[in-house]
């Protein structure tokens, strides 16, 4: 609670009696608060704020419930919202922070609202700083400002739940907001956060006419076959690639001048651009497959997070070399060594002043959507942008059409189902939604994706979905494969890893007779393996191959 001073005429005893009670209360809130913690309700900057010509004055530490409802009343337009997963670590298991967690982002800070299983926390402490209870009776919920998604959130959790209040430290890490921290493909994290609100602005192709640029018709277009997202058009000697929903770029070959009269709104890259700052991790495997990594300078991950062998020897070599993350980038050493082109992926309209001041600085900035496309081949289908933006429009072609033909040769379904799951640090099982590219990419070897209809994905709008173990298991225990999902939560090396993170795997058909597998940890980055995932999970439902080193049995 707030305390609210009140100044008033008063006489001179009564003012004396009133400070020496206002001096006792101060001791007694310092001698009852918990050592090194600034209590919401009461500190020495609350005495601060009390104006010496007696208006009334709040406490100037009120919890950050108290600010960030003052801010939404008064600038609802200016916040941003989204989804963000974690992993919960510390306690005894038997509560958790519920996962994802809603973070809102306004004049450039950035509050979670966490909300618990349990509804026995009445306060947490983050940085010294003590958060009441939002709900209560309902679950424990707390909204803590976050200083940075990089570094892991440590917070103190007081439950009372037991005989006596305990004061419990845990540990919250953010994931899916950054490739390096972990866990899922970070375009993929990105589509599923935002793919109720943006699913029809990105990978939408128009039905209107191709565009007319500085008077020129087009003459030509890129053959695709399954990409949603994107158009090749070319111009006579100039290419223009439309992404849409997001804008129109113009190729436009070394030693050429663009063409006079051209739309403000189209954006002009020297082909092929010889110093790219490739942020988007999806799309180095498939510059690395038709041999353009000359082309990429500078990598938005340290040479320790990569999982594909030829950006760690470009790093390690010095051909390549660390320019920071996509919200973070190394503006001088871009401006300082002529990077020409940065390549993103959508996480950048989180932070949309970086794609603002890269422009700012001459380098012009692409954001593909590849990870908005549902088909599997339609992802790899990117290929082609890529051939087209670094000049290696054969290879692309050449590499595209053989991985359509390797997939041509698999036989029918088979009818076997095959359960494609991870658990998370709170218990709770995250599986695919139906139709999204995973779950086509075992439907495309032969197999039946489980759990395919529960009515938490019709709402979710989302590519996963965070079910109870109870529930998948009454979906999955039947499933003649499982595999584990190991991109999200790291590796597990054995069936009893598995059953350690729950008894009831015990009862799955699949854990009894053997058939559980584990996805290639590095799968995520690996864009251009999507036909050996097919092709080797093929293998697995006809029991004639093992896996390959895509999947690894257990």
């Amino acid at each position: 609670m707030t305390t609210r001073f009140r100044s008033k005429h008063r006489s001179k005893e009564k003012a004396g009696l009133s400070g020496i009670f206002a001096i006792l209360i101060l001791l007694f809130v310092t001698s009852c608060a918990p050592q090194g913690v600034t209590s919401a309700s009461g500190s020495a900057s609350a005495s601060a704020a009390t104006s010496a010509s007696g208006s009334d004055s709040v406490s100037a530490t009120a919890s950050a419930k108290d600010g960030y409802s003052d801010h939404a009343a008064s600038d609802q337009n200016a916040a941003e919202t989204r989804l963000v997963d974690i992993t919960f670590e510390g306690g005894s298991g038997k509560a958790h922070v519920i996962s994802p967690v809603e973070v809102t982002t306004r004049e450039g800070k950035s509050y979670a609202k966490l909300v618990f299983s349990s509804s026995k926390y009445d306060y947490v402490i983050v940085g010294g700083q003590k958060y009441e209870n939002e709900t209560p009776g309902e679950n424990s919920t707390f909204t803590v400002p976050v200083e940075s998604f990089d570094e892991p959130l440590d917070l103190i959790g007081d439950t009372l739940a037991m005989s006596t209040p305990h004061e419990i430290e845990y540990r919250i890490i953010w994931k899916g907001d950054s490739p390096d921290q972990g866990g899922d493909d970070a375009e993929d994290s990105d589509a599923d956060a935002d793919r109720l609100t943006a699913k029809e602005a990105f990978g939408v192709r128009g039905d209107g006419p191709d565009r007319v640029i500085a008077g020129m018709k087009p003459d030509g277009k890129l053959e695709l076959s399954y990409a949603q997202g994107f158009d090749v058009i070319s111009y006579g000697r100039y290419s223009l690639i439309r992404i849409y929903g997001v804008g129109d770029y113009l190729l436009v070959p070394k030693g050429a001048a663009p063409p006079e009269g051209l739309d403000e709104d189209i954006t002009v890259i020297g082909c092929p651009p010889g110093k790219t700052y490739l942020v988007s991790t999806s799309a180095m495997d498939l510059v690395r497959q038709i041999g353009a990594m000359d082309h990429v300078r500078f990598s938005p991950l340290p040479v320790d997070k990569w999982y594909i062998g030829e950006a760690k020897e470009y790093l390690d070599s010095g051909r390549m070399v660390y320019a920071g993350k996509y919200r973070a980038p190394d503006y001088e050493l871009l401006l300082s060594d002529g990077c020409d082109l940065a390549v993103e992926n959508t996480m950048i309209y989180h932070d949309p002043e970086v794609k603002e001041k890269l422009e700012e600085l001459g380098i012009p900035v692409i954001v593909e959507t590849s990870s908005y496309e549902s088909d599997p081949l339609a992802r790899l289908e990117w290929i082609k942008l890529y051939g087209v933006l670094f000049s290696k429009e054969d290879e692309a072609e050449e590499y595209f059409a053989g991985q359509v033909s390797a997939l041509e040769a698999l036989s029918a379904k088979t009818g076997k189902s095959v359960a494609f799951f991870s658990v998370n640090a709170n218990n709770t099982v995250v599986v695919r939604s139906p139709g999204d590219y995973i779950t086509k990419m075992i439907e495309m070897a032969g197999g039946r994706y489980v759990p395919a209809d529960d009515k938490s994905f019709e709402s979710s709008g989302m590519g996963t979905v965070n079910m109870q173990m109870e529930d998948f298991f009454a979906k999955a225990k039947d499933a003649d494969i499982i595999i584990y999902n190991s991109t999200i939560e790291g590796s597990i090396l054995s069936t009893d890893d598995l059953t350690h993170t729950n008894p009831l795997f015990l009862q799955f058909r699949a854990v009894r007779e053997g058939n559980v597998y584990c996805l290639d940890e590095g799968f995520f980055q690996k864009t251009t393996k999507m036909t050996e995932f097919i092709t080797s999970l093929s293998g697995i439902i006809r029991g004639s191959g093992d896996g390959g080193g895509i999947f690894r049995k257990l």
